[in-house]
């Protein structure tokens, strides 16, 4: 079932380097109507030169991304939240629990794990960001 389109939405993952910068971008780009598209991580990572090139190919600049953490947004509302992670679910659970700040679970692997060839490492990180893109196309369809 699709969602309204949030005003506000934050997307919160690990590291804040490669699975919630790219749904934020992926939101801006087929979304430019939403006001506040945030992402951040339980920690903050470095800028992923991977997840930066498989942006690039979708035409989304993601060099100027810089890591957040989720103790950074803590104090800030928005309409939903969205998880990649199990661990990232259940710490925006408890950070936004006294509010009525719906909070989702989308479970996307790591393209990290496995082979560390780059050619499956790229191939990995096309596939999580493909993954991402259909489900918020799927999830806020009313917006288009």
């Amino acid at each position: 079932m699709a969602h309204n389109v949030p005003q506000s939405i934050l997307f919160v993952c690990q590291l804040n380097s490669v699975r919630s910068p790219m749904a934020a971008g992926l939101m801006r780009k087929h979304f430019p109507s939403v006001a506040d598209i945030r992402s951040c991580g339980l920690a903050s990572g470095d800028l992923d030169d991977f997840m930066v090139t498989v942006m690039r190919e979708k035409g989304v600049d993601m060099t100027e991304h810089e890591a957040a953490s989720l103790a950074r947004v803590q104090d800030e509302d928005f309409d939903i939240v969205i998880a990649f992670t199990p661990d990232a679910f259940e710490s925006a659970q408890a950070v936004f629990e006294d509010r009525d700040i719906p909070v989702e679970l989308w479970a996307v692997p790591d393209p990290g794990e496995g082979s560390l060839d780059v050619r499956a490492l790229l191939n990995n990180y096309r596939a999580i960001r493909d993954n991402i893109e259909t489900r918020l196309r799927r999830n806020f369809a009313e917006a288009q």
